[in-house]
């Protein structure tokens, strides 16, 4: 499993929305709390570029630094893939 949650805080106290580009189908984003997470399968194998979480105050964005997620197969030819990456 692939998780991860950023930190975020408005100055203003404004309620904060998450989005993330380039997401791959098996990941999810929290829209709330910005949290990453999912799942890949072997059919997910494979390296997903440029993905960019975003941050949304209402009135401006903020991003993290784009990101890639590499899914890779666990163990020889069966087994759980495994995922690395650094968000």
């Amino acid at each position: 499993p692939y998780s991860f949650t950023p930190t975020a805080r408005d100055a203003d106290g404004n309620k904060l929305r998450f989005g993330l580009r380039n997401k791959p189908a098996w990941m999810t984003v929290d829209t709330a709390t910005g949290r990453l997470g999912g799942t890949p399968t072997a059919a997910n194998v494979g390296t997903y570029t440029s993905l960019k979480l975003i941050v949304f105050d209402g009135t401006y964005y903020r991003s993290l630094p784009a990101f890639n997620v590499t899914v890779t197969k666990a163990g020889g030819t069966s087994g759980a893939p495994r995922i690395s990456g650094t968000p």
